[in-house]
């Protein structure tokens, strides 16, 4: 039974056997979505191995972006694949199978606002076991580029700039030794115009012992897979972009050598300490979170433990998996947020001062409702334009006779919490079944450009959901697209806006949700201000740019002078 057919929602009017509309119904703010995959044109099958999920390749799932791959001004959505076992035994036996047909979808955002699938056309085609999705434009020339990681080889899709892209991991310089990648970002680091890319790492490809009988450990009273814990990791790698499209691996000289080979999953560039330069952040699956600080000299620190976003609150390291980045209470410092296992809470660290992290989960509202699920993908996204970021999550458990168990399902929400002024508020009630699926990547966008972030969701098998925000509201807002300089796709840009007495910051990151890429505009919510008084930009080489009284409802474009 795919994803879609055992989507529920608890929402009064539909029922499972109806499926008519998959309505989440709203509390304080109204929120509210309709699943239009179908009738958009989003029809992507998925797969992540068997259904039975005897080994962990199968468990993972895979991501998504939003990319304006035309510049065309719309958001067009890829979709990453999973494959067989059959097709995964000879990956690492080193045969490369051709590739099957869902293996990339590339949907192009048609101006009446259906999705035409171009995949072929564009030439995007993947042999290997997709798993995380990186959008960046590498060599400057105004075209996202695309990162595909897999269980394989990793793959760097150049935009041609005519709807094609051309493949060129190789001649980048990019590893040609099968490893398991999961997350990637792009981030100019180094400040020297040319975004970077640092691709996490999960398990030792050699750990896989496929062709043997399959190693069985118990979790509670069950008999599952085997992993993370007790199976080898594998390093992480950083790639300095040296320009002519060649990448080189300065993992070691930087400092970011993953000497523990922790189980790394999502990925961000972002300035957690509000320095002025990108640093990152590394979920790892039962293991401490990396925080590498960037010292400005090419070099990093990793100051994850000394940060307070290493482990939680009670000192325990977590199985994290998604991760959102956002100024949740508005106080001008970036918050974290990582996805976890069930029996165990998703953390909120709440910035304190600059660099300076604690755990707030409880005080936010999100101490215990978290619990039974298995979490993957998450974000901040004020999704009804109050001025307050929102919080959306994707759950679903990695093992399918986890009904069997007390306090837990297989199958688990897309959740939704409004956000009452610093405080978490679940939609619909805590009890409330929603969405329910296997659910794991997922990236937040504006497909339609109104204004209303909505969501792309994945599951480990079967159909996407395509979410659009019909949320019911009379606020404003603003979206902001940045064009760098030097660098075009400004990441590590700061974006502060004044407006009707009240101020809110983004910056713009790369990377989080779970192995996806949002939508690269950044997008404020007004509430029922009519204007911007000012917007202030903070470009990566540290001028300033502010633009006065702008008009609301709208995009728009700011061009570094």
């Amino acid at each position: 039974m795919n994803a879609r057919a055992t989507a529920v929602l608890a929402a009064g009017a539909c029922s499972a056997i109806l499926l008519c509309s998959l309505l989440v119904a709203a509390l304080p703010s109204a929120i509210r979505f309709e699943d239009v995959a179908a009738q958009r044109g989003i029809h992507a099958q998925m797969r992540c191995g068997g259904a039975g999920k005897q080994w962990i390749p199968e468990a993972n799932g895979s991501g998504a972006a939003w990319l304006d791959y035309d510049r065309d001004g719309r958001m067009d959505l890829l979709i990453v694949n999973g494959s067989t076992m059959a097709d995964l035994r000879e990956i690492l036996a080193g045969r490369v199978p051709p590739p099957r047909a869902g293996s990339v979808y590339l949907y192009h955002n048609r101006p009446d606002g259906s999705f035409e699938d171009v995949t072929a056309r564009a030439g995007l085609r993947d042999s290997y076991w997709g798993t995380g999705v990186a959008v960046g434009d590498f060599n400057n020339d105004g075209f996202p580029d695309v990162l595909i990681t897999n269980i394989g080889l990793d793959l760097l899709f150049r935009n041609n700039g005519d709807g094609t892209f051309t493949e060129i991991g190789a001649q980048a310089g990019l590893s040609r030794k099968v490893a398991w990648h999961t997350g990637a970002a792009f981030g100019d680091y180094d400040n020297d115009g040319r975004p970077d890319i640092y691709i996490a790492a999960y398990i030792d490809v050699n750990e896989l012992k496929l062709d043997a009988p399959r190693p069985v450990c118990k979790y509670r009273s069950l008999s599952v897979f085997c992993g993370p814990r007790g199976v080898r990791g594998a390093p992480d790698v950083l790639y300095h972009n040296d320009g002519n499209a060649r990448f080189r691996d300065v993992t070691s000289q930087a400092g970011v050598e993953d000497t523990k080979l922790y189980h790394g999953f999502t990925v961000v560039f972002d300035d957690f300490n509000g320095d002025g330069r990108l640093d990152i952040f590394v979920a790892n699956d039962s293991d401490p979170n990396y925080l590498y600080l960037n010292l400005g000299n090419g070099v990093f620190k990793e100051a994850a433990l000394e940060g307070g976003v290493a482990v939680n609150g009670d000192g325990q390291a977590q199985s994290n998996m998604g991760v959102a980045v956002g100024d949740f209470d508005n106080n001008g410092l970036l918050d974290i947020l990582t996805t976890t296992f069930s029996e165990d809470y998703f953390p909120l660290f709440r910035q304190e001062s600059p660099g300076s992290y604690e755990d707030a989960t409880a005080a936010a509202g999100l101490g215990t409702v978290t619990l039974p699920w298995v979490g993957w993908a998450c974000g901040f996204a004020d999704l009804d334009n109050d001025g307050r970021k929102d919080l959306w999550l994707t759950n679903g458990h990695v093992y399918p006779n986890a009904d069997q168990l007390p306090g837990t399902t297989w199958l688990q929400p897309v959740a939704f919490f409004a956000n009452a002024g610093g405080k978490f508020v679940p939609l619909s009630g805590v009890s409330a079944t929603k969405l329910l699926g296997a659910w794991r990547g997922a990236a937040a966008g504006d497909f339609n450009n109104d204004g209303a972030i909505d969501l792309v969701v994945l599951p480990v098998a079967g159909q996407p959901l395509l979410l659009e925000n019909r949320t019911a509201s009379r606020s404003h807002w603003i979206g902001v697209a940045l064009q760098g300089k030097r660098s075009r796709d400004a990441i590590g840009a700061r974006v502060r806006i004044d407006h009707c007495g009240a101020s809110q910051f983004e910056i713009m990151r790369n990377g989080g949700s779970y192995i996806s890429h949002d939508d690269p505009r950044i997008h404020f919510g007004l509430g029922s201000c009519s204007k911007v008084d000012k917007l202030e930009v903070t470009w990566p080489e540290g001028t300033k740019q502010v633009l006065q009284d702008l008009e609301t409802n709208r995009y728009v474009t700011v061009t570094q002078p």
